[in-house]
């Protein structure tokens, strides 16, 4: 299976499980992004989705309820899942793109003087 459907399933299932009285949220979404860096065969990444998902909070716990409210089906989940992944990847792409417009921009300025 892939990685980074295992991700979801294991951030699903995590979170599901409540294992402890506090920090189950940070944990989960720590143990997330290092199965995503697994997934790219990096140390770490240069996107968060943990980041994606606290812009999302209410999106996140809905889905979440319906999932675990739900009958077992967790492909809407993953497909949330998939879709958040793929907009932090965007902001990801949308930030560095910005550096680089800058950094060129700091270039051209710096060969003119």
């Amino acid at each position: 299976m892939d990685l980074v459907v295992k991700a979801g399933i294991a951030h699903l299932w995590f979170v599901t499980l409540h294992s402890f009285d506090d920090g189950n949220g940070r944990l989960t979404r720590a143990l997330t992004e290092r199965m995503l860096a697994k997934s790219d065969n990096s140390t770490q990444l240069f996107y968060s989705i943990s980041a994606q998902i606290l812009k999302q909070r209410n999106d996140y716990y809905q889905i979440l309820e319906r999932t675990q409210k739900g009958d077992k089906d967790i492909t809407d989940w993953l497909v949330w899942f998939l879709q958040t992944l793929e907009q932090s990847l965007a902001a990801a792409q949308e930030t560095t793109d910005k550096i680089i417009s800058k950094s060129a921009f700091g270039r051209r300025i710096d060969s003119t003087l």
